[in-house]
Parts: C-alpha cells; structure tokens; sequence
C-alpha cells in the first residue's frame, strides 16, 4: 500500500470520523446556554481541520498529492496521536 493510499483510508477511517464526532460534540456544548468563547474557537479550530483534511482526500482523488506529502500529513497526524 503507498502512502497516499495509506493515508487516504487512515483519513475515512479514523481521523475525519473523529472529527465529526468532536464536532457534533461541540455543536452540542456551543448550542448550550453555557457555552464560552473557548469553546466556540475549539469548534471553529475542529471545523477549519476537517475542511483540511477534505481537501487532502479530494487532492488524493484527483492525483494532485505527492508521495511526499502524504508522508508528512502521516507524520503530523502520528505525533498528534501520540500527544494524545
């Protein structure tokens, strides 16, 4: 499996899926009464990652994403797992 392809099933299966999870969450706590300005600018963060992320599978789809930085997105996503 090349790390495009590798990379493209890691972004379905886990990251953008726990994305929107996040998000539906957050929507949840910004559409509450006690919702603070923290919580409105994580959602926002959250939100801005996913349209990230989409653009990263339509560059797959369309052939428009290097070896290399599929490699790097791999990379980055690794280290936020392991703040985790």
């Amino acid at each position: 499996m090349s790390k495009i392809q590798e990379l493209e099933k890691l972004l379905k299966d886990e990251v953008l899926v726990e994305l929107d999870e996040n998000i539906d969450e957050l929507m949840d706590i910004v559409d509450g009464k006690k919702s603070t300005k923290e919580d409105k600018d994580e959602l926002k963060y959250m939100e801005d990652i996913k349209l990230y992320f989409d653009e990263v599978l339509l560059d797959i789809e369309s052939n428009n994403l290097k070896d290399e930085d599929a490699i790097e997105i791999l990379e980055v996503l690794e280290e936020m797992r392991i703040d985790k």
